[in-house]
């Protein structure tokens, strides 16, 4: 039976060659469009992850309303208000920070966690003023929890610890203020007051929005500096099973009035962004698929067609229809087997040769994010891409058997005389 659906494929070169080479591209496409979506989308993820907090608790801004203010004025009257109160409260510290801390040291499924004060300031070096973002961190802690230490350009982040007014700047930040490692920085807080740092270090993401607005400095500085002994604005977490984030910060909201956030709630937009790239490539892969599937259907028909003769001469010496059936259809598995195998070896040469191919320049404020190709290798791609072709080939492959399984060898015999 085998040897007879090899001879049967042979008998037509160009149709089946061309088959042949549907699968394989076809094959090979999704291969190499599924390795680019998917690892541009783990790249991301890998930063949203790992270079920020997978869990941050944060003070909670609350819409001023009617209920706000209940019991507070005139606790056994009603209150008519003339105009209902609006706006929101903006708070800067945590409700219960030693609380928070005594809770995570005993949650099992918490890594580790770091105290963080975040405030907006000025930063003046010459005659440049620029606005920036001061974060107070604890760098054991904070290294413990992000990345931040991997895009240290100049200097050692535990310096911050080591005393002394030092700060570690953002490389675009750095560059407009016109200043270099070693230079002292003045910062100017809300109230007025100025405070001469040192810039021990230098920061560089990748990302412009962040190397033009960072500024870290060691928690106790930055208290000093604000003036806010004693305050936590916020608590980063890394949780020792990222994929129970959303789950272990709905549970926590539960029992405070701050705000808890995990990553994926966080950056929910950004995922959203993920699955409409998902939707379009199993759109493509089933486009791919169809014009495979339309291809092994015709090459199988026409066969039929010309084999006609051969068909009633088989079932005349004892072929059945399951026989007949069987006969094409182990040709057109044939087709989506060898096509499908070529296709993932084709597909991974050419991932290959795109993985780490560069895709963007560098400029004044630095590297780009994302500079070089990214693609996954992820084993279920190529899983995915040799089960699609098989089983689509074996589906195409079936209505022209059931076709050639209904033909009667008396009536091909008779029209053919």
């Amino acid at each position: 039976m085998f040897f007879l659906a090899i001879r049967q494929l042979i008998s037509r070169p160009q149709q089946t060659f061309l088959t042949f080479f549907g699968i394989l591209l076809g094959t090979a496409g999704y291969v190499v469009f599924s390795g680019m979506m998917l690892g541009f989308q783990e790249y991301i993820t890998d930063q949203l992850v790992n270079n920020d907090a997978q869990i941050r608790i944060s003070p909670r801004d609350e819409v001023l309303k009617e209920e706000s203010f209940k019991g507070v004025f005139f606790p056994d009257s009603t209150v008519h208000w003339i105009k209902p109160p609006s706006g929101k409260t903006d708070s800067t510290q945590l409700t219960n920070v030693n609380g928070w801390f005594l809770k995570l040291e005993q949650d099992e499924r918490v890594e580790a966690y770091a105290p963080q004060l975040n405030r907006q300031l000025i930063f003046k070096y010459g005659k440049q003023t620029l606005p920036g973002k001061l974060y107070g961190i604890d760098p054991t802690r904070q290294l413990r929890v992000t990345t931040i230490g991997n895009y240290v350009e100049k200097g050692n982040l535990r310096d911050l610890d080591r005393g002394g007014d030092v700060i570690f700047v953002g490389a675009g930040l750095l560059e407009k203020l016109g200043a270099e490692s070693g230079d002292t920085i003045q910062v100017v807080s809300t109230n007025g007051t100025v405070s001469n740092v040192k810039v021990a270090g230098v920061i560089r993401v990748g990302n412009r929005l962040i190397d033009e607005s960072s500024v870290y400095a060691s928690l106790r500085t930055v208290q000093r500096i604000t003036q806010a002994n004693g305050i936590i604005s916020e608590i980063v977490i890394r949780l020792k099973d990222v994929s129970q984030a959303a789950e272990v910060a709905t549970e926590w909201s539960f029992f405070t009035k701050d705000k808890v956030q995990s990553w994926d709630q966080a950056y929910e937009s950004i995922l959203s962004v993920f699955k409409t790239q998902n939707i379009v490539r199993d759109t493509t892969t089933f486009t791919i698929i169809l014009v495979v599937a339309f291809g092994i259907y015709n090459v199988l028909n026409m066969v039929v067609n010309h084999k006609k003769r051969e068909i009633a001469i088989l079932r005349s010496i004892g072929f059945d229809e399951n026989d007949t059936i069987r006969l094409f259809i182990i040709q057109g598995l044939l087709l989506g087997f060898v096509g499908a195998i070529l296709g993932l070896l084709v597909g991974a040469a050419a991932c290959y040769a795109l993985d780490g191919y560069p895709i963007g320049g560098t400029s004044k404020s630095g590297p780009a994010m994302m500079n070089v190709m990214k693609i996954s290798w992820n084993y279920q791609i190529y899983l995915n891409a040799f089960l699609l072709s098989v089983v689509t080939s074996g589906i195409a492959a079936y209505i022209p058997a059931r076709a050639a399984s209904k033909l009667s060898p008396v009536e091909i015999i008779r029209g053919s005389a």
